[in-house]
């Protein structure tokens, strides 16, 4: 009990100390807030395997359909110009990355899943923002960002 930093692992192997020192299970139940099934279950699994059993396991998923290889591609692809694959942008979004990754190169990802791997590779990912500073040049920036405006939707990619 000492070794564990986690709430829940804690609560099941206080539960289990307590069961052995002759305490009901509605007892139980009643101080850890929990069903007096959970309790059951809990000292259940920890007669059936010992300590292994009680603790807390990683929840399964999908494994990733993104191989090593992939990421190398992806990380390539980052890296490049987006006029080179024919976008009208300086840089990437994670969106125009997603599609180019499917359209052109053949990789299905999402952009969900192109986020968690850009945030495992130490990638990190920001979301541009106009901003106008006040002074001076004030309204020469309110210009820049009108230009701007009317020519952000001939950014994207056209298609063909």
């Amino acid at each position: 009990m000492k070794t564990t930093h986690n709430k829940k692992q804690y609560r099941r192997l206080l539960a289990i100390f307590q069961k052995v020192k002759n305490r009901t299970y509605e007892d139980i139940a009643n101080e850890h807030g929990v069903s007096s099934r959970s309790v059951q279950g809990w000292v259940a699994a920890y007669i059936h395997g010992g300590i292994d059993e009680v603790k807390l396991k990683k929840p399964g998923g999908l494994k990733s359909s993104i191989t090593s290889e992939d990421r190398e591609i992806i990380l390539s692809v980052l890296y490049n110009d987006p006029h080179i694959f024919g976008y009208l942008r300086n840089t990437w979004s994670l969106r125009s990355l997603a599609k180019c990754l499917t359209n052109e190169i053949g990789i299905s990802i999402s952009f969900k899943h192109l986020q968690r791997i850009a945030k495992d590779l130490g990638i990190r990912c920001k979301r541009p923002r106009l901003e106008l500073q006040h002074g001076n040049d004030y309204e020469q920036g309110k210009e820049q960002v009108e230009n701007y405006k009317h020519v952000a939707s001939a950014l994207k990619k056209r298609e063909l």
